[in-house]
């Protein structure tokens, strides 16, 4: 077999093994903006969507509006908010069906960076009413460290 062939048989088997071997639960890191919930948790299935990165230079946006409420649903390809860049004003478009269960960062706040948690979408309609008083995990974190409590010493 020639190196060229080679080289082209090795590339395939190694992209084989790449898409049989990913997992559902996607790696989050800086670029991306969507985590998945069910882990050890008590509520419903969801996805915790954070601030997308609408461009490639975009570090932060500000929520101009939301096109849906929430309770409502929307169809893969709706417009679900309007999100305001440095340079433009772009609309952040649903990747999949589903239903917004709670709204984190409302429209007309401060700049939030890309990556914050800024949406929680469910499948089921009937599944909102568990998000009522949803916090993600790192806003709980944030808050704990703004207000420690004071531990009394031992004697």
């Amino acid at each position: 077999m020639s190196s060229f062939a080679q080289t082209i048989s090795r590339r395939l088997i190694s992209q084989s093994l790449r898409l049989t071997t990913r997992t559902q639960v996607p790696v989050v890191n800086r670029a991306s903006h969507i985590f998945y919930g069910r882990n050890f948790s008590s509520l419903p299935y969801h996805i915790v969507m954070g601030m997308p990165a609408l461009s490639p230079t975009m570090e932060a946006g500000t929520i101009s509006s939301w096109k849906v409420a929430e309770g409502e649903a929307f169809v893969a390809g709706d417009s679900l908010a309007e999100i305001e860049t440095d340079k433009a004003t772009i609309d952040f478009e649903a990747q999949d069906d589903g239903v917004i269960a709670k709204i984190l960062v409302q429209a007309g706040s401060d700049e939030v960076k890309v990556g914050v948690p800024i949406v929680v979408t469910v499948e089921e309609e009937e599944d909102v009413a568990a998000f009522q008083d949803f916090v993600p995990p790192e806003a709980e974190a944030a808050v704990a460290e703004e207000n420690p409590v004071a531990v009394a010493p031992v004697v």
